[in-house]
C-alpha cells in the first residue's frame, strides 16, 4: 500500500539537493580591476545546524514546540485531532495537514509521528558570514523498520513563494547532511489525490476499538485458503459470518488486516466489495 514515497518524490530531494544548498554556501569573489591584480578568494564554510531537541523530538508525550493559538471558531482551517500513531498532542493548522495525517494514518509501513516536535536552527551564508534562521516541521514520523523523515504539508502557493525557495535548500542540507534524514515537502497534489484519500479515510472509520475476534479470524482463515488477489466480495462470501443490519463484519476486518499490514488493499480505486485483496509485496 505504497501511498507516498520520499526518495521518489520530485520535491522530496530534487528541489532541495544537498549538493545545491552547499554551492551556495561557498562563493569565490575574483578581482577584475587589472590583468596582473592578486586573485582576491573568499570561501563561506557552512555551517552546522542543531535541533531542539537534539532526538528530533520523536518520543512518547512530545508536543507542538510552537505556541498552540486559541481556537477561532468562526475559520474551519485548523483544529486538534487525535490518531492512534501521534505520539503527543496532534493540532493541525491547515486543512492540508490534516489531511496529510489521515495518509499517515492508513500507512502501515509508518510506526508513529510527532506534530511540530523540535525547532531546526540553520543557518544561510551571506556576504558578511551567515544569517540564523529557526524553522519547526509540521511532522516528524519513523517507519516500522527505524528509519525517520521529517514532513512538511506546504499548499502549492507557498512553495512558489521567494523566501520558501530561499530557505528550502538549507533546510533540506540541514536535515540530510547534519541530521541523516530527508526532509520531504508535499503538497496538494500528493497529500489530496483520489481516490487515495478517501479510501484512507475509510480505512481510518473502520479501524477497531474493540477488536471483532471473530471476524478477524474468519477473514484470516478464508484469505489463508483462496489465492490471491481476489475481492472483498469473495471473501465475504466464502466466511458466510452473520453481521448486524447495516454493516459488513468481514468488510470492516478487511479493512483492519489492510491498517496492520498484513494484507494490501487496491488504494487505486474507489472501495467496495469489488475490491481487490492483494499479498504484501505484490
Amino acid at each position: 500500500m505504497d501511498q507516498f514515497d520520499h526518495s521518489t518524490h520530485p520535491r522530496s530531494r530534487d528541489t532541495g539537493d544537498p549538493q545545491r544548498a552547499d554551492s551556495q554556501a561557498m562563493s569565490t569573489r575574483q578581482s577584475s580591476q587589472s590583468c596582473t591584480a592578486p586573485r582576491e578568494v573568499s570561501f563561506f564554510v557552512r555551517k552546522i545546524s542543531e535541533t531542539t531537541p537534539a532526538d528530533l523530538g520523536l518520543s512518547a508525550g512530545s508536543g507542538p514546540v510552537r505556541e498552540v493559538q486559541r481556537r477561532n471558531y468562526y475559520r474551519a482551517v485548523d483544529g486538534d485531532g487525535s490518531d492512534h500513531k501521534a505520539v503527543g498532542l496532534s493540532p493541525f493548522r491547515s486543512l492540508l495537514e490534516r489531511d496529510l495525517r489521515t495518509l499517515l494514518s492508513a500507512n502501515p509501513a509508518i510506526q508513529c509521528y510527532a506534530i511540530e516536535p523540535h525547532r531546526l536552527e540553520y543557518f544561510i551564508p551571506t556576504e558578511s558570514g551567515h544569517a540564523r534562521h529557526t524553522y519547526v516541521p509540521d511532522i516528524v514520523l519513523r517507519y516500522r523498520d527505524g528509519r525517520v523523515a521529517v514532513l512538511d504539508a506546504k499548499a502549492l502557493f507557498f512553495t512558489a513563494a521567494k523566501a520558501w525557495q530561499k530557505c528550502e535548500p538549507h533546510i533540506t542540507a540541514a536535515y540530510h547532511i547534519d541530521h541523516n534524514v530527508p526532509f520531504v515537502v508535499l503538497s496538494e497534489g500528493v497529500i489530496r489525490l483520489q481516490p487515495r484519500l478517501s479510501n484512507c479515510e475509510i480505512m481510518k472509520r473502520h479501524r477497531y476499538i474493540v477488536e471483532d475476534v471473530a471476524a478477524l479470524m474468519r477473514t484470516r482463515d478464508v484469505i489463508a485458503h483462496v489465492r490471491l488477489p481476489t475481492t472483498i466480495a469473495k471473501v465475504t462470501e466464502a466466511a458466510r459470518m452473520n453481521s448486524p443490519e447495516g454493516c459488513n463484519r468481514i468488510y470492516t476486518a478487511v479493512m483492519n488486516l489492510a491498517l496492520s499490514g498484513e494484507i494490501d488493499l487496491d488504494l487505486s480505486k474507489s472501495f467496495s466489495l469489488a475490491t481487490e485483496i492483494r499479498d504484501r509485496g505484490q
